[in-house]
């Protein structure tokens, strides 16, 4: 598959978010925009299974934290 580069912004918030993303997943930068970019425009096929299970783990692991903290503010 060819590849074609791209420059863009983004608020520092977001960028902050990809930062602790790609240290929780292992995955590239490139990967997690390229796996967002491909759900986004439902091209989810695109994506490397490996990329998809990687992405639904640091779901899983944000979730978890949610509800942690959630239920320890409710005490």
């Amino acid at each position: 598959m060819s590849s074609t580069s791209i420059g863009i912004r983004i608020p520092t918030h977001l960028h902050e978010r990809l930062e602790s993303y790609v240290t929780q997943t292992h995955l590239t930068k490139t990967e997690v925009i390229l796996n967002a970019l491909a759900q986004y425009l439902g091209a989810n096929e695109e994506v490397p299974l490996s990329q998809r299970v990687a992405a639904l783990e640091a779901q899983m692991l944000e979730l978890k934290g949610l509800v942690k903290s959630s239920l320890t503010s409710d005490l």
